[in-house]
């Protein structure tokens, strides 16, 4: 997410003439909205086992290299030896760095990517620097900054009054009440902000410092003032949305919105040097999710003082905005340069990968949607299969996932600085093996506080323990289940709606304002003569609000469950599958998420473990998204989970164990684990016909043959 403004490095505004708006460099993962049974927005892949037929090996070149790949966020040239920066696939320099390293870089390997960095909507500053120091943020017209609901001045003030009097100190909705200002806001008021140091209700006054990072100047009565939106310490947002309002900065070619002038700076960003592209960081889609995030109270997206209780029509004047802004960007800087983006919105036209910041989480429902999907925003293999080519796709984890520290002055305690410090190869494991599952890259860093300046973390299954990278070669197929299936009871029985006692021993349910019925098919099925037909006739838009449910179903709390169905319907549409309370207050415990039914039999398979126990839950189809016909079949909820994965390479195999149980894998074959100096209780360098995978965890294997040629990283001394 962001460099800190701590690290020992020099910052440089100016590059060639060209103000670098890109200089505020944060990021973060969206945020999504959570259902009361199931979030619709993401969903779960359907498992295609036909995707076991192998595919073509792809012959190796600079833009498709060999396996494992690797990436790098914002090393240090100036503290980091070029030679270990240069041992990456491709890294992420930024307009601070000189551009001699990029000559440099490309001295040492030829075939390395280098990309500068921008940011799609956020600036930083330092309160501590000299007035020239935050040139650029003092420059940007008032009008582009992201702010919150404000109110208007009461009366004239100079450049140096330090109590504002204001028409109002909160707005309402109704029903709650909003702070318009708190102590701490940064407040915008024309081209000036201050430092709101009290409030006071009694005379509605603000008692403020002067020209916090931008100047002070008179203001007249009327004169709106309203708090900077924050989310990264010492940064302000600025508004990407299509209903911002328009100005004039310094080289505008008239009035533009922000969006327009940064992809023109952006672009300019890879005419001084010779950059093959450029990361977008904090180009993740739809806003709202900053209310109530101890970043924002309210977003006032036109700045004109309205309080909004739905924010649909800003998220969706943001996510037209960003696609403007990338658009842009790419007529300006042409079709090959690439485009990389942070938890990007899904334009794979115009984008040359997303990188995943911050995962996998210990969580498998978490795991599964952001890697199988689709998620809402395109899911790991979603963007490794759609985006443009060469496609920087990356899994990148983190050993600390905490963001700033607490005291939000950006200061970091680098855990890698200590001399006992010992990585989590546990964690590095997972997250490399879960990039090997399709054609991504991977990296492993020390925190979003800092990335790769704060160390360049080097792992035995990076190079086979100093081989050479490349060591596993190119793949042999798609990732496949590792486990067999199931043989647990079924928890549902009469899931196969193979008779009319097997339909009747569940129960469709519709709220008002909603229609449904539900009959025995035997013109379509997948197991047996027959199938379960709904017909939803009348519908309010919420898959809830009919329920197609099997009684009682026990479960165990921690326990994993995994739904196994077949389904179908007369259109492309959402169905949501969950566990709940059959009583108030209806609490899930297992929430399969929703999945995409297409007009084709589909099998789905999805593992979770149950949030709490109970001996009388219901199992619940949600239904009531759309009107329509859905077809069920061989429907099956069993204790355990096969969110167990493996991929084949020439040279080895990668496995992933993303459930939260110990599973042990039959490898069909013999291998031999890595013969590892950091993590040798793992990389043992054993010949293994079966491996014992822990909770959350990968491995790396290596193929009985004889030696083949590595695809070494060329890299000479600095």
């Amino acid at each position: 997410m962001k460099l800190s403004f701590l690290t020992a490095r020099s910052f440089h505004l100016i590059l060639s003439g060209v103000v670098l708006l890109a200089f505020g460099l944060t990021a973060c993962a969206p945020k999504t909205a959570v259902h009361a049974t199931n979030t619709p927005e993401l969903t779960a892949e359907p498992v295609a086992e036909a995707a076991e037929a192998a595919t073509a090996v792809t012959e190796t070149s600079p833009l498709n290299p060999a396996f494992p790949r690797l990436g790098m966020w914002w090393p240090d040239p100036e503290e980091q030896l070029l030679a270990d920066i240069a041992r990456y696939d491709w890294v992420i320099l930024g307009p601070w760095d000189d551009p001699a390293y990029v000559a440099s870089l490309k001295a040492i390997k030829p075939d390395i990517t280098l990309l500068n960095a921008t940011n799609a909507c956020e600036l930083s500053f330092n309160a501590d620097f000299e007035i020239a120091e935050n040139a650029v943020i003092r420059e940007i017209p008032a009008e582009w900054f992201l702010t919150q609901v404000g109110s208007t001045l009461t009366a004239d003030v100079d450049a140096t009054t330090t109590t504002f009097s204001v028409a109002n100190l909160t707005a309402t909705d109704g029903s709650a009440v909003y702070d318009l200002f708190i102590p701490g806001d940064a407040v915008l008021i024309e081209g000036e902000t201050v430092l709101v140091e009290a409030v006071d209700g009694a005379t509605n006054t603000l008692t403020v410092q002067r020209g916090y990072v931008r100047p002070a100047a008179a203001h007249t009565a009327g004169t709106r003032l309203a708090a900077h939106i924050t989310f990264w310490p010492n940064s302000w947002l600025l508004n990407l949305s299509t209903l911002s309002p328009t100005a004039v900065a310094p080289g505008s070619p008239g009035p533009e919105r922000w969006g327009d002038y940064n992809a023109r700076i952006g672009a300019g960003l890879l005419t001084t040097a010779d950059w093959d592209g450029l990361l977008i960081d904090r180009s993740d889609p739809d806003q709202s999710w900053l209310i109530g995030n101890s970043t924002a109270r309210t977003i006032d997206p036109d700045q004109s003082n309205t309080l909004l209780t739905d924010y649909s029509a800003f998220d969706a004047a943001w996510n037209e905005g960003l696609r403007q802004y990338e658009a842009d960007l790419r007529a300006a800087v042409g079709p090959d340069k690439i485009i990389l983006a942070n938890w990007g919105m899904a334009n794979y036209d115009l984008l040359n990968g997303n990188n995943f910041e911050g995962v996998p989480k210990d969580n498998p429902e978490d795991w599964r949607r952001l890697v199988f999907g689709p998620f809402r925003n395109g899911s790991y293999f979603d963007w490794t299969a759609q985006a443009r080519q060469p496609n920087l796709t990356m899994i990148q984890t983190y050993e600390d996932d905490d963001g700033p520290a607490p005291d939000g002055d950006g200061a970091y305690d680098n855990p890698c600085a200590d001399p006992g410090f010992t990585p989590n190869y546990r964690k590095m494991r997972f997250g490399l093996t879960t990039a090997l599952l399709n054609d991504g890259f991977f990296s492993y860093e020390i925190s979003t506080n800092g990335h790769g300046s704060l160390c360049l973390l080097w792992f035995d299954e990076y190079d086979n323990a100093g081989e050479g990278r490349g060591y596993l070669g190119q793949p042999l197929g798609a990732a496949v289940r590792a486990v067999p299936p199931l043989t647990t009871p079924d928890l549902l029985g009469n899931g196969r709606f193979a008779s009319q006692t097997d339909l009747d021993a569940w129960e469709l349910w519709a709220d008002a304002g909603y229609a449904a019925s539900v009959s025995l098919d035997s013109g379509t099925a997948v197991e047996g003569a027959s199938s379960a037909r709904i017909e939803i006739s009348q519908s309010q838009g919420t898959d809830w609000q009919i329920s197609f449910a099997r009684s009682p179903v026990v479960i165990n709390a921690g326990e994993d469950y995994t739904l196994t169905f077949w389904a179908k319907a007369d259109h492309e549409r959402p169905i949501g599958a969950w566990v709940q309370q059959n009583s108030a207050p209806w609490t899930t415990w297992l929430d399969f998420g929703a999945v995409t039914l297409t007009t084709e039999w589909q099998q789905f398979e999805l593992g979770i473990p149950a949030a709490g126990s109970d001996a009388q839950a219901d199992f619940i189809f949600g239904l009531g998204a759309e009107t329509g016909t859905v077809w069920l079949d061989d429907a099956r909820l069993q204790a355990g989970s096969r969110e167990v994965w493996r991929r084949d390479y020439s040279s080895g195999v990668a496995l992933v164990n993303a459930t939260g149980q110990p599973q042990t894998v039959l490898l069909a074959g013999e291998f031999r684990k890595i013969a590892g100096t950091q993590d040798p209780a793992v990389n043992d360098g054993s010949l293994v016909t079966e491996v014992m995978l822990p909770p959350w965890d990968g491995l790396i294997l290596l193929r009985q043959m004889e030696p083949q040629a590595y695809l070494p990283v060329t890299v000479t001394s600095q």
